[in-house]
């Protein structure tokens, strides 16, 4: 299976939590949120990748927007864990804070109930059923290291993960390509997941509502991150990005509480 910090306050407004980004024909649509106005702290102007933590690095990738933050994330050095509690839904922050995480990220999209619309693995534990010909899947072994894949091109055999979370479109296919081109203009905060030709995991944002999901996919594709495949996750005011250490960092708070959520936790 393949395996794949200057200051800036910005204000942001956006209808749903799924802004721009409608979920696929067979599953439920996203939850609908008034996004209120919140202030977002990218990383300091730079190209260079600035290491935050072992195995955590951080990059900005400029935009016609507010710049685009990358978490570069070397498996053999973290683990990772997703976070789930639909009962009690809350801030990325809150979600990072609460198991010491060095990086975090939003998860996939998810029903009024905080339920997952897609395949979700949390502690070993499977909820909800897989995207079928759509999307892809972010899974982590149980030697701890990460898969990511089309399901179109493989879907889901049931192979036990530790964790998993799925998203849709697929926005990169190996050899750089962009995978999503039905564009619909509309633009909204993006966030995704990929693995580089390393076996490195990108955590990506643009908190900013500067992309749609074609723009987005194309991008990425275009982007100098040695993509190697990268899949889109809930966009609009579900999107955050969190990674501090006294070396700096990033802090893009998802504007919703959050049922559920990517860790990336110390060894």
């Amino acid at each position: 299976m393949p395996r794949i910090l200057l200051t800036l306050s910005i204000s942001l407004i956006v209808l749903t939590a799924c802004a721009g980004a409608a979920a696929p024909m067979n599953v439920p649509a996203g939850v609908p949120t008034l996004m209120p106005t919140q202030p977002v702290t990218p990383s300091a102007s730079t190209n260079d990748w600035r290491q935050l933590a072992a195995g955590i690095e951080l990059r900005h990738l400029d935009t016609p927007g507010v710049p685009a933050q990358v978490i570069r994330v070397d498996p053999t050095k973290v683990r990772f864990v997703v976070g789930y509690d639909p009962a009690a839904p809350r801030a990325l922050s809150v979600w990072a804070a609460q198991y010491g995480a060095v990086a975090a990220i939003n998860g996939g999209f998810f029903d009024a109930r905080g339920e997952p619309v897609a395949l979700l693995i949390s502690d070993q534990q499977a909820i909800g059923q897989s995207y079928v010909d759509q999307g892809g899947m972010f899974a982590i072994d149980d030697q701890g290291m990460p898969h990511l894949w089309s399901l179109a091109d493989q879907p889901y055999d049931g192979t036990p993960f530790t964790q998993a979370i799925q998203g849709w479109p697929l926005l990169v296919r190996p050899g750089n390509k962009a995978a999503y081109t039905s564009d619909d203009s509309q633009r909204a905060r993006r966030s995704a997941i990929a693995l580089d030709r390393a076996g490195r995991v990108l955590l990506i944002v643009a908190p900013g509502a500067t992309f749609s999901l074609a723009e987005w996919s194309q991008f990425l594709a275009s982007a100098d991150l040695d993509i190697e495949i990268a899949v889109n996750l809930d966009g609009g005011s579900s999107t955050g990005l969190i990674a501090q250490s006294e070396y700096g960092g990033v802090r893009i708070d998802s504007f919703v509480p959050l049922p559920f959520a990517l860790l990336v936790l110390p060894l």
